[in-house]
């Protein structure tokens, strides 16, 4: 299969056109994952499934996820980034619409298969912003793109505490399913003009000095030694998805409140969340100037409220919630230096979707893992265990994330024609 380029678009009115389809497209698939956490809940309470096994067919999900992210790296360098993006929504909203009449025996696969699917949109917007957007351009768009997190979780929790209200947990995934045939619809219409715009060329992608497209992305990052990312990228996914996933249950069981109430007050997380990609730009932009540093006081915040969370959890729901909040906020910024800011910019001559893919692919491994350890833990030693195995994993990220930003630092100098220039102009 031959590896394909595409031309840049020369009208910020286009590139404003692509971004805000991209950041519908990724929404809604926001919306067709996080639904499943919103009424995990309400599943459990019926005994469809018990905690361990909601919690694996969330686990099922995040393994798909994180296979079909390397998988959808390297084939969305081959194929159309725009077809890719529209199959992904339709497949999702087909797995959805199948929850809804799934038996429990069936739900584990239905949600893997999502996850699959849900894997086939990521990688190609990382590589329309690092191929197709326009230069000026493309640095918000890497970090206004992670909005899509909180707005996304929201908007499944909103819908989904509104159709708890009057219907069954089933009527959640019909509704979903729907918004995303729906979004999958505007991707195909609006997508049309851009895709002609950027006419795809048959032809591989080479970097300065003959290496091929992957070398300055993943190649360069292996060459500088920097495989260390994988733990603190893998920790992260882990609060960043597991946190998120068993919020409503967690409320639910430490405050006795109803699904529906559950579900309704989870969405004060994404609230907050909205703000947590634009201020770990700040922060890198204005304090750190280097990813990982930023990623390890991010860590450094998460740490401090999770040592708080248990004494919350004991005494007000208003606390605990914005501990969580501040947590999830934190893990959201360092997944915008992780998986956007830092994959473009290492791979804007080519790779930088192989290189997002992976990285979001060990992000999913660490969420599958954390949220199947989570129903086990909460079952077998309760929810105070469950709170200190977070505190451990944000502690550990933090002192890992310290630890590379030295050679983050030095590798992104290489890799990075303006780096230099900006490193020098902050030293006089």
């Amino acid at each position: 299969m031959t590896a394909q380029t595409c031309s840049r678009l020369d009208s910020p009115r286009q590139g404003s056109a692509l971004f805000a389809l991209s950041w519908m497209a990724y929404a809604a698939a926001y919306v067709g994952r996080y639904n499943y956490s919103a009424v995990m809940g309400a599943i459990t309470q019926e005994g469809v499934l018990s905690l361990t096994a909601a919690g694996a067919v969330s686990t099922g999900y995040f393994v798909f996820y994180a296979g079909g992210q390397v998988l959808g790296g390297a084939l969305s360098q081959c194929v159309s980034p725009y077809r890719m993006i529209l199959a992904g929504l339709v497949c999702s909203a087909g797995c959805n619409l199948g929850m809804a009449l799934a038996p429990a025996g069936l739900m584990a696969l239905l949600w893997a298969a999502n996850g699959l699917f849900q894997a086939m949109i990521w990688p190609p917007i990382v590589r329309l912003f690092a191929e197709s957007m326009p230069l000026p351009q493309q640095k918000r768009a890497c970090v206004s793109i992670n909005s899509t997190t909180p707005a996304g979780t929201l908007a499944a929790y909103a819908l989904s505490a509104a159709v708890l209200s009057f219907a069954s947990w089933r009527s959640v995934f019909l509704s979903c399913g729907g918004l995303l045939l729906g979004a999958a619809a505007v991707w195909w219409l609006g997508t049309a003009p851009l895709c002609r715009a950027t006419r795809t060329l048959y032809s591989p992608p080479r970097a300065e000095g003959g290496r091929s497209f992957a070398s300055p992305a993943l190649g360069a990052v292996l060459a500088a030694g920097l495989c260390g990312l994988v733990i603190p990228t893998m920790l992260h996914g882990g609060l960043k998805d597991g946190v998120t996933s068993w919020v409503p249950s967690m409320i639910q069981a430490n405050f006795g409140t109803s699904p529906a109430f559950s579900a309704a007050v989870s969405m004060a997380l994404p609230l907050i969340n909205l703000a947590g990609a634009y201020l770990a730009s700040g922060l890198n932009q204005l304090v750190f100037h280097n990813e990982m540093r930023t990623s390890a006081a991010l860590f450094g915040l998460a740490a401090v409220s999770l040592l708080v969370l248990p004494q919350a959890v004991g005494s007000s729901l208003v606390l605990a919630l914005l501990l969580l909040a501040l947590t999830t906020l934190s893990m959201l910024g360092i997944n915008t230096m992780l998986i956007s800011v830092m994959p473009v910019r290492a791979g804007r001559n080519g790779g930088a979707a192989m290189l997002s893919g992976l990285l979001n692919a060990v992000t999913y491994l660490g969420a599958a893992a954390a949220t199947w350890g989570i129903g086990g833990a909460a079952d077998a030693f309760g929810w105070g265990a469950v709170f200190a195995l977070w505190l451990v994993m944000a502690l550990a990220g933090l002192l890992l994330s310290l630890a590379l930003s030295g050679r983050w630092g030095r590798f992104a100098d290489r890799c990075d024609p303006q780096r230099p220039h900006e490193t020098e102009e902050r030293n006089r």
